[in-house]
């Protein structure tokens, strides 16, 4: 991704542009992935692979980590060269207003796509054989039984929306179903992907008997969701929330009854039968936290919070003569002796409500602080390796060594543990963080080794990387539903949608955006060669 162009030319680090470039682009096949995958995502396609979601979490476990050290150092080097001010003014208009302008088209774009592939999906499903998940939460109990003797697993979360079958049957009232499935061996503490459980969804919409047979099952009241609620606190969401929430899941309430199945439930929970004063900040509260506004251009929302920081430290570092010099302790392997137990703080905070390798992201207006301490990390770190002058490439000399390390056994390691289990979280954790810094590293080494000299081509993809990303995510979901029943292999299927796709964007940004008004936003003002 380039968006810090720096003069003089002859003093840019083409190899970190480079790099920058390429883990912007790997954004793109990401995506392209998952559609693959079998997980969550707007289209599912009717050919899946494991081996998709093991490259994914190969790449998601440093990608976005390793962009925030890149954006620390050319910030840092920015700052250096030109001041803070130019600082605060180039970063206005290069990510700021970038950040405005794509959210109020390219995601608005992006989320009309996903609903067009969410009707279609819905569609798909009602033509095709039924799920459990289907029959739970149309309460339809011979079917469920019958899904059930033919060996569907009574706890699996769908594949979508990572919702269990006994949340569906909650969601929806379907006492019976509940029932039944709790005699089938249903988890009552099995938790959604959001860290909510079935008691969860029995007090939130005021279903008092089913929260009655939940508890009997040994549902947990005490468990939290990844928003820190139990199912207690569910009780007390404001109504208008509780119609908006309900509306999206096309799940029927009426308030009074609502209002007084929450009473009950609240009273078997251990809290007072009296109803839930309303909370009329709670709804903007919800906004501001849980509102996916920016899509995937969450990260420059993150860099403008990073710059804001970086403002007030370089200002503290002008103020008592804070010098660049050579710092071992930064540039040498004596660097994870801190990098990595600073690190383990915030991503301790990180996968609580759904094991994932990898770190988590936030679309939201308000990011959660642990979120922005972990990249703040990154992007410090990259801010110090500028300032500790690195002529001789000490970091990442080792890549040779570091990449097959990283990629061959900390990944595998870290996967297993991963998904291990809760006593295996610590560890898991732990080689995460040891992951995504040895990545970091190895992939600078190996790009300064290979591409520390400009090459036109690099140079182009670098300049055309940015819009490439900004607008990458429409025509990922658009290719993806074309050719989502196609009967080929998913390996050729993605290789296509990523090469058209690819295509189509580099074409875009020489004919739409490389020089005009948009060029000059994202990378400074082209000029066509002169033809002669």
């Amino acid at each position: 991704m380039h968006f810090m162009e720096l003069p003089p030319a002859s003093a840019r680090r083409h190899d970190l542009d480079a790099l920058r470039a390429f883990a912007m682009l790997l954004g793109i096949a990401l995506h392209a992935a998952l559609s693959f995958t079998g997980g969550p995502w707007m289209v599912q396609d009717s050919r899946t692979s494991s081996v998709f979601q093991v490259l994914i979490s190969a790449v998601h476990g440093f990608r976005m980590p390793l962009f925030f050290v890149l954006s620390g150092f050319f910030t840092a080097m920015l700052w250096r060269r030109r001041g803070l001010r130019a600082v605060i003014a180039h970063r206005f208009k290069r990510v700021f207003l970038p950040l405005l302008l794509g959210t109020l088209t390219i995601v608005p774009a992006m989320f009309w796509l996903g609903a067009v592939a969410a009707q279609s999906e819905s569609r798909r499903a009602e033509q095709g054989p039924p799920t459990l998940w289907k029959a739970c939460a149309a309460g339809d109990r011979d079917v469920v039984q019958r899904l059930l003797d033919d060996g569907a697993e009574v706890n699996a979360p769908d594949p979508v929306l990572g919702v269990t079958p006994l949340s569906y049957a909650t969601i929806f009232g379907r006492d019976e179903v509940v029932k039944l499935l709790l005699q089938r061996g249903a988890d009552a503490k099995r938790a959604n992907r959001d860290g909510g459980t079935a008691l969860h969804g029995a007090a939130f919409l005021g279903r008092a008997d089913i929260a009655r047979e939940l508890l009997k099952a040994g549902a947990d009241p005490k468990i939290k969701n990844e928003r820190g609620e139990t199912a207690l606190d569910a009780t007390l969401v404001d109504w208008s929330v509780t119609q908006f929430i309900a509306k999206v899941m096309k799940v029927p309430v009426e308030e009074k009854s609502v209002t007084k199945g929450r009473q009950e439930v609240r009273q078997m929970l251990g809290g007072s039968g009296e109803e839930a004063k309303p909370r009329p900040l709670l709804a903007l509260w919800l906004f501001l936290t849980q509102m996916p506004i920016f899509s995937h251009l969450w990260f420059l929302w993150f860099l403008c919070w990073m710059v804001a920081g970086f403002a007030v430290c370089a200002w503290i570092a002008n103020r008592i003569g804070w010098k660049p010099a050579p710092r071992r302790w930064v540039t040498s392997s004596l660097s994870y002796l801190w990098l990595v137990p600073l690190t383990l703080i915030p991503a301790w905070f990180m996968g609580r409500a759904m094991p994932n390798f990898g770190p988590d992201t936030s679309s939201s207006i308000l990011p959660p602080f642990h979120l922005l301490a972990y990249y703040a990390i990154f992007f410090g770190y990259g801010a110090l390796y500028f300032d500790s002058e690195d002529h001789e490439g000490r970091l990442g000399r080792r890549w040779w060594l570091m990449l097959p390390l990283a990629l061959l056994i900390v990944y595998p390691a870290g996967l297993a543990t991963t998904y291990g289990g809760a006593k295996l979280r610590g560890m898991a954790i732990l080689l995460q963080v040891i992951y995504v810094w040895m990545m970091s590293a190895a992939m600078m080494g190996l790009f300064r080794r290979f591409v520390s000299q400009e090459r036109p081509w690099i140079r182009y993809l670098s300049d055309a990387s940015y819009w490439m990303y900004l607008a990458h995510l429409p025509l990922v979901i658009a290719a993806q539903l074309w050719v989502r029943d196609w009967p080929l292999a998913p390996g050729l299927k993605f290789a296509l949608v990523c090469g058209g796709v690819f295509a189509l964007l580099l074409v875009s940004y020489e004919y739409l955006a490389r020089y005009t008004w948009i060029g000059a936003l994202l990378n400074g003002r082209k000029h066509r060669a002169a033809v002669k």
